[in-house]
């Protein structure tokens, strides 16, 4: 069920067992399978309804996700809460503030993190779960996704493509599946069983932006949520609570901070919006490739294809590999991982936490509700030179060993390239230590008993992986113990 909260009077109070806020695939993969379980579940979404026609959308992310670029965003993409790469009104692509979330057009690209990405490392926290424990969801997310399994080794793949898996010192071949677009768009596609979310039993309220999480004594008590009106300049309609047994924050990396700043909550130890993370990429041209270093069935590995042409299954799922540096490497030289493709030239890594890398209150408001907008500070630090660098020269004397020439620019030319690549990760990230993080393993906000994040926010690292694979494998996770939790 799908409705306005224009349409939801002022002073009144919608009630649920489990309130869910954001429509991504975090929010939407929680909603739908808590719903399967025997849930009262409320979802709301802040967009106004623009229907497929999220393009719509975007002024409204102008007045509402504005605010205060700063670090390497101040020269690199000075407009990234709004318009990032280039700050135009065609390439708004980065944050989406429409029912579905960024599910409207990524690319559908899927794998799990590596082992190596849940252990510490130098510069590398641990998480406090591991990647045997996360094993069972992993599989659950290829199922809900209609991927092709869930085996991404290069082996299977190999096997699968009638290619061979290219040997090269200190790195991995990594498989990627990439989910097919009718399953791309998490508010539309058809779930396991036939229907959409929109059709399922969950309540469903777009226009319904969250103004504040109301709590007191370790507990959250209500939410604060109003409405637009219909008007190109909008300004408040409607202004109503939503009361649950338990609330699900998830609207991304910078969103989640930024609600949890506004409101005060779970922010004891000045955790909330610190290790603002992504996968920094770089433009092409920085890393390139000469000479013949594949042969003929190595390099049909690489790009997904078999002898008579691209592989695809029956639910358009397709696949590619990247290189990746192997776990042993970066633990011996104490660097990040990254992505190397086969013959293309661009640069992408994995950064290290940092805690300076942060979202915090700007001094500025929106103009329609009159909430502290965020400021965003990204920052770099010496260990992400050093992955760049050490990476690098590994790819090039590996590929060198088989004949070919590989050229990488230096850092100085790099880092005023980089872009954040649509990856929003870290600012609420997971923890066993409360002093150490925002939410402990089963993604429960520390100091607040019925308060959960969902999302990339909570990792503690990147991992080289796209994030949103481990995302709809996280909440299903979630919704799992809040079954468990709640009693059904």
């Amino acid at each position: 069920m799908v409705r306005n909260g224009r349409d939801i009077a002022s002073g009144s109070e919608v009630s649920a067992q489990v309130c869910i806020i954001g429509s991504g695939p975090a929010g939407i993969t929680a909603a739908w399978h808590l719903q399967k379980a025997g849930f009262k579940a409320v979802l709301i979404e802040g967009s106004r309804d623009y229907g497929t026609q999220w393009k719509d959308s975007w002024p409204d992310k102008t007045r509402l996700y504005g605010g205060q670029a700063a670090g390497l965003f101040a020269s690199n993409e000075p407009e990234f809460l709004i318009l990032p790469y280039g700050g135009n009104q065609n390439s708004a692509w980065e944050r989406e503030r429409v029912f579905g979330g960024t599910s409207v057009h990524w690319g559908g690209q899927s794998r799990p993190l590596d082992p190596i990405d849940f252990e510490a490392r130098p510069g590398f926290p641990g998480w406090p779960v591991n990647r045997a424990d996360l094993d069972p969801w992993y599989a659950a997310a290829a199922s809900f996704c209609n991927l092709h399994g869930d085996d991404f080794s290069a082996d299977y793949w190999a096997g699968v493509l009638g290619a061979e898996v290219p040997k090269l010192q200190d790195f991995d071949v990594c498989m990627y599946q990439f989910m097919g677009g009718d399953y791309l768009n998490f508010a539309t596609r058809t779930f396991p069983g036939g229907s959409t979310i929109g059709d399922s039993p969950v309540d469903i309220i777009l226009n319904a932006s969250l103004l504040g999480i109301e709590h007191q004594q370790g507990s959250v008590r209500r939410l604060r949520v109003a409405s637009m009106d219909d008007g190109a300049s909008p300004k408040p309609a409607t202004e109503f609570t939503v009361r649950a047994d338990t609330y699900v924050l998830a609207c991304g990396a910078v969103a989640n901070a930024h609600a949890l700043l506004v409101s005060d909550a779970g922010n004891e130890h000045d955790q909330v919006g610190r290790y603002f993370m992504c996968h920094p990429l770089s433009d092409p041209g920085v890393v390139q490739v000469s000479g013949s270093y594949l042969d003929p069935a190595e390099s049909r590995l690489m790009g997904g294809q078999t002898p008579t042409g691209e592989w695809r299954d029956a639910n358009g799922v397709r696949v590619n590999a990247r290189f990746t540096p192997d776990a042993e490497a970066a633990l011996r030289l104490g660097i990040g991982r990254c992505w190397f493709w086969a013959n293309y030239s661009q640069y992408y890594f994995e950064m290290s936490p940092n805690p300076d890398s942060r979202i915090t209150l700007a001094p500025s408001f929106d103009p329609v509700f009159g909430q502290a907008q965020a400021r965003i500070d990204w920052q770099l630090s010496p260990r992400d030179q050093t992955t760049y660098e050490q990476t690098t020269k590994l790819f090039s004397d590996a590929v060198g060993q088989r004949g070919g020439q590989v050229y990488a620019a230096s850092w100085d030319a790099v880092q005023p390239t980089l872009v954040v690549n649509g990856h929003h990760i870290g600012t609420t990230r997971m923890s066993s230590d409360p002093a150490d993080g925002v939410v402990d393993a089963n993604l429960k906000v520390h100091g607040l008993d019925n308060l959960h994040v969902a999302g990339s926010s909570v990792f503690r690292t990147t991992g080289v992986s796209n994030p949103t694979f481990t995302i709809i494998a996280l909440s299903i996770r979630l919704a799992d113990h809040l079954r468990q939790t709640l009693g059904k």
